[in-house]
């Protein structure tokens, strides 16, 4: 082999190693870009969590403020019932 073909060959050993270089580059990029977008899932999740803790709470809230107004609702039905019976009996 003499020294041009030794130089062909270097250089395409030199543009093989740049392109791998150039591809490992991209992949890096595309990396971190997929990781930023983790970060804004994780978030996002973080955020959408406490807010379900929060409309939790509220509906414990509601949840009570239905049962009282349920048994205040029963109690007025009885004391209408007792007083429907009275007044039937006049």
């Amino acid at each position: 082999m003499n020294e041009n073909q030794m130089g062909v060959i270097l250089e395409e050993v030199r543009d093989m190693f740049k392109t791998l270089a150039e591809g490992q580059r991209v992949i890096e990029n595309r990396l971190g870009k997929v990781e930023e977008g983790q970060k804004v899932l994780e978030n996002g999740q973080k955020l959408l969590e406490s807010d379900m803790k929060k409309v939790k709470s509220d509906l414990q809230i509601i949840k009570s403020f239905v049962i009282a107004a349920d048994n205040s609702f029963n109690d007025y039905e009885s004391r209408i019932k007792a007083l429907e019976k009275k007044t039937a009996n006049l």
